[in-house]
């Protein structure tokens, strides 16, 4: 499947669905000292498309017995282009992101010109935390905004893909 057949197919998903994508990215390392800056991450993410972030989280509260008053705030980078997909809302560059919510996630591999790094690149992973917008929630709810580009195989709609062009 094509990239262009692969958004064509997302676009016209009405509602939403569980998906697992394999996805190859830059590996957004910290920079200082670091020996493999151009160390790509392969990761398989599972989840739900189609959905509304602010519905998921106050689904969580309501699972974990709380007031459902979760609002969610404007995307700081994205808006929506097409349904299903985003863009990027400060620069028109023709990309378009899958906003996802991630059930759960395979253990990130660092591959630097094919040779596994993760074990070397440990200290150069950029650290995150989680929303402050979540702070109510006891099980915080985990969104992802793949790029189309990055995905190499979906698994979606009963069907594998792999994902060329």
């Amino acid at each position: 499947m094509t990239k262009a057949k692969l958004q064509t197919t997302l676009i016209g998903i009405l509602t939403a669905i569980p998906i697992s994508l394999d996805l190859i990215t830059k590996g957004r390392l910290l920079k200082t000292n670091n020996p493999y800056p151009n160390a790509m991450k392969l990761v398989t993410v599972s989840g739900m498309i189609g959905a509304d972030y602010g519905n998921v989280a106050n689904n969580q509260l309501g699972r974990e017995g709380k007031d459902l008053d979760f609002f969610a705030q404007d995307h700081l980078w994205m808006v929506r282009a097409e349904r299903n997909l985003g863009k990027n809302k400060n620069k028109d560059d023709g990309k378009r992101y899958l906003p996802m919510k991630v059930q759960s996630a395979s253990k990130a591999v660092y591959l630097d010109n094919g040779i596994d790094v993760t074990d070397a690149i440990q200290a150069f992973i950029r650290k995150t935390s989680a929303p402050k917008t979540q702070a109510n929630l006891d099980t915080k709810v985990i969104w992802r905004t793949p790029e189309i580009a990055s995905i190499h195989k979906a698994r979606l709609l009963g069907a594998e893909h792999t994902i060329n062009g």
